[in-house]
Order: structure tokens, then C-alpha cells, then sequence
């Protein structure tokens, strides 16, 4: 690889994803204002946001003991609450194995319509998002652990008591390739909250705005009003971002390139 291109490809990376905006305004009960974490505990962060969802109406013990062939073939069933599966008592990991059976418990919910029939629009919007993230995110575990080892030990279906181990804790950590990380922190940060609104801007000037239908009419002036601020802050600070990444690709593109020969 030649002198400089990890970093120069690093700024594309980030240069490429800040080709658009996208600000989320969301309802969150209990907000605790932490940063996320590193990503094995993240990935279990996002498994119990998820088995918390899911275990509300459905009793996953048995699922939960399917093999993976077997998980396509689930016929869920509704449960009152009192009548579900306690999540913590479910053997959740930070690995592909974890997110595939989370996957496929709300692919099977969402295809059972008489399952269905039990979860209003808001809720159905979570298992599908559900079934898209536990997607991306079984596929960025595998390339991690593909392309570089140092994150096998890690990612290799730990618990959060394996986390906490001597052996585990003080590995170093591998290679977080931009686009994952961003991927990850943007599934972290949403969770399983009700979107409200959402803006996407376009570098060519293309604006998108989303509303969730059946927003409260006593909400929907503050919503509105806290989703402007939020644009208005984000634009700012977009503009200015992208003329420091600019900035400095440029910089770094005129240091590794050849330079002409003196009296030439």
C-alpha cells in the first residue's frame, strides 16, 4: 500500500458520507445522555433494545433454542404481557449468531398476520426496523471479523460477563472502518424510539421531510419547533465540517502525490 493511502482513503470515506445530512427527532423516555460505547458493548446494547421489543407480546424461549435453519420456519404467537418472555432470561452475545435469531423473530412477527393484527403502526415500524439493522449488522460483525482478526476474541458471541473477563477486557481493539462505525452509532443512538420527524438534505440541494403520521396535535408544535433548531445547528455545522475535510484531503492529497523535479 502506498505511503499515505489508509489516511487519504479514511477522509474519502468521511468525505463520501458527508454527501448528505440526515436529522431525527425522536422521542426517548429515560434518557440517560451517555456516549455510546465501544462496539462490543454497543452490539449489545442494540441486542437488549431489541429482545426488549420483541419479548413485549411474544414468548421467544423456545425460538430462542432453534437452529438457524429451524428460525425461518417459527410460527409466532401473541402473548399478553404477563405472559411473555422475560428478556434477561434470554442468553443474548455480541455476535451474528444473537442478531440472526433477532432477525428472524421479527421477519416471522411481521409475516404472521395473525400476530400482526396485535401491534398498532408504530410498533410494526420497529420490527421492521428490527429485521433491516439486525441485517446490516450481522454483515458488518463478519467483515470485521474477516478482515481483521484482532476482533475474532471480541466479537466471537461474547456476553457482557465475557466482556468484563481479564482475559477479554484489555484486548485491543481492531480496525473500525468509518462507514461501519457510523452505521453502528446511528442504529445505537435510535434504538427503538418513535422517529417523529426526519430531514434529509442532499449536497445537491434536494430537501426530504418526513413526518410520522398520527403525531399528536399537542406535540406537534414543540416537535416541530425542536426539529427546526436541529436542522439549523446541523446545517452549520455540515458546512463547516465539509470545509475541513476539504481542507485538510487536499493538504494531505498535494503532501503524498510526486513532486516535480527542482528547476523543472
Amino acid at each position: 500500500m502506498a505511503k499515505g493511502e489508509p489516511i487519504i482513503s479514511t477522509f474519502y470515506e468521511i468525505g463520501r458520507d458527508l454527501l448528505n445530512l440526515e436529522v431525527n427527532t425522536i422521542e426517548k423516555p429515560n434518557l440517560t445522555a451517555r456516549k455510546m460505547p465501544v462496539l462490543p458493548h454497543a452490539l449489545l446494547d442494540i441486542a437488549e433494545y431489541y429482545l426488549n421489543v420483541l419479548t413485549k407480546n411474544l414468548d421467544l424461549t423456545s425460538f430462542w433454542e432453534l437452529s438457524k435453519e429451524q428460525r425461518s420456519e417459527w410460527h409466532p404467537q401473541y402473548k399478553q404481557p404477563e405472559e411473555s418472555t422475560d428478556w434477561k432470561r434470554l442468553p443474548i452475545t455480541n455476535g451474528a449468531e444473537t442478531f440472526d435469531k433477532l432477525r428472524w423473530a421479527a421477519a416471522r412477527t411481521l409475516w404472521s398476520e395473525e400476530v400482526q393484527d396485535h401491534f398498532d403502526e408504530s410498533e410494526l415500524v420497529i420490527l421492521y426496523r428490527i429485521r433491516r439493522n439486525c441485517d446490516q449488522l450481522k454483515n458488518i460483525i463478519y467483515d470485521l471479523r474477516k478482515q481483521d482478526h484482532t476482533w475474532n476474541d471480541l466479537l466471537d458471541e461474547r456476553t457482557r460477563l465475557d466482556l468484563l473477563t481479564e482475559k477479554i477486557r484489555y484486548l485491543p481493539m481492531g480496525k473500525l472502518p468509518v462507514d461501519y462505525a457510523i452505521a453502528v452509532r446511528k442504529i445505537w443512538d435510535i434504538g427503538t424510539e418513535t422517529v417523529f420527524m426526519q430531514t434529509l438534505i442532499q449536497i445537491d440541494g434536494d430537501v426530504v421531510t418526513r413526518i410520522q403520521r398520527g403525531l399528536p396535535k399537542s406535540k406537534q408544535k414543540l416537535i416541530l419547533r425542536v426539529h427546526e433548531r436541529g436542522v439549523d445547528v446541523s446545517m452549520r455545522y455540515w458546512e463547516t465540517l465539509f470545509g475541513i475535510v476539504k481542507q485538510i484531503a487536499g493538504g494531505l492529497t498535494e503532501l503524498f502525490l510526486p513532486r516535480p523535479p527542482i528547476g523543472k
